[in-house]
């Protein structure tokens, strides 16, 4: 099985999180930042680099002259540029989310240290060959930081939450697996629609790139619960709609985004063996959905643009083609690890089943029957 390289994975997540694109809004696609992305998905990916090797960050090393110079360690160096503003990033700004375990070790080794570490003016070449006075009491500030971090990691009760976690992250995998497999062994082969099912964007956030105000009523709690309930009646009037009723099976999962605010990111899986409607049929989402929000909601349908993304577009997906089956693995288990490094809390707040799925087709001696579409899969709280 495939899996994602970090680099790739930290740009589908941030496209999750501020890239608008939706079906019945704009024509082209929207790309907002926010600076609390770039530290919750840095400091992370910062810890766990650390805590993958026992070398310091820095050594100090003498000349034969007997000067004193250091050295970054190779591990580090891709961090040190951003080393600072980690270092000073305010745990104020990130109080909307529910960061990760490794973010929290980074905070509370910092809080446990009198003197922050800091690579502030270390860059200077006049610096080097030369014997700055404080030069290796900063660099031990450095590398005691280090250390206390990966201390920290080691504890039983971080090894514990992290363990869970993964836990949690395989266990959801693996039930995706099994409904997919299933479904391709009862039709040999499907179309994958992948649509987000969301609201439309409040304008007057969408005309600046500032840090978004999760206070406005457009993230307020009530949204949420406004959400599942349309999700609710969209499943239950599937039993009367002859369009819906093509849908054989679905993933659902739940979010909250810095720029779609609430949304649902729903794999549709229909018979492949029909003919092509699939471009009827998306539209057909878009309008239901519309109406069933009261010209409220909007769609989100990635394009399945394979040189841009991993993931799976609308597509026609061949239970003999390994590759495509990889593919469609692939897209599910980014799917599945969306909230491994943060989520904003209105989401994590909330004790409901975030990641729902039908249930698999039953293979029953030669026979094929599906046994129901109504199974959910409990996606605990926390992290």
């Amino acid at each position: 099985m495939k899996q994602f390289k970090a680099k790739k994975l930290r740009e589908l997540i941030c496209e999750n999180q501020v890239t608008l694109a939706p079906s019945n809004g704009y024509q082209s696609r929207f790309l907002y930042s926010d600076f609390r992305l770039d530290r919750m998905l840095d400091i992370p990916r910062f810890v766990l680099d650390c805590n993958k090797t026992l070398l310091p960050a820095a050594t100090i090393k003498q000349t034969e002259q007997g000067w004193e110079y250091f050295e970054y360690g190779k591990w580090f160096r891709p961090f040190i540029k951003m080393f600072d503003d980690l270092i000073n990033t305010n745990p104020y700004f990130l109080k909307p989310f529910d960061v990760c375990e490794e973010t929290k070790c980074f905070f509370k080794t910092l809080d446990e240290m009198d003197s922050h570490p800091s690579l502030y003016g270390l860059f200077e070449r006049n610096l080097r060959g030369r014997n700055p006075s404080n030069l290796k009491q900063r660099i031990e500030l450095l590398n005691e930081f280090i250390e206390l971090l990966r201390k920290e990691l080691k504890s039983s009760t971080v090894k514990d939450v992290i363990r869970k976690r993964e836990e949690q992250h395989k266990e959801n995998f693996t039930s995706c697996k099994l409904l997919v497999s299933k479904l391709l062994q009862k039709y040999g082969q499907l179309w994958v629609i992948p649509v987000d099912f969301a609201y439309t964007p409040d304008q007057q956030d969408l005309q600046h790139n500032n840090p978004t105000d999760l206070k406005q009523e457009f993230h307020g709690p009530y949204r949420l619960e406004l959400l599942k309930q349309q999700i609710d009646q969209l499943l239950e009037n599937r039993r009367r709609n002859k369009t819906l009723k093509q849908i054989v099976g679905y993933l659902f999962g739940f979010g909250h985004s810095l720029k779609k605010g609430f949304f649902v990111k729903v794999i549709f899986f229909l018979d492949g063996n029909t003919r092509d409607q699939t471009k009827d049929y998306v539209e057909y989402l878009t309008h239901y959905w519309s109406r069933l929000t009261e010209q409220q909601g909007c769609t989100y349908f990635c394009d399945g643009d394979s040189s841009q993304s991993p993931t799976v577009g609308i597509s026609l997906i061949k239970n003999t083609d390994k590759q495509q089956r990889e593919n469609l693995m692939l897209s599910i288990q980014y799917r599945c690890q969306l909230e491994q490094f943060f989520r904003l809390k209105y989401v994590g707040a909330n004790s409901y089943r975030r990641l729902q799925m039908s249930q698999p087709p039953v293979i029953n001696k030669g026979k094929l029957k599906t046994n129901g579409l109504n199974q959910n899969l409990n996606v605990k709280k926390g992290k």
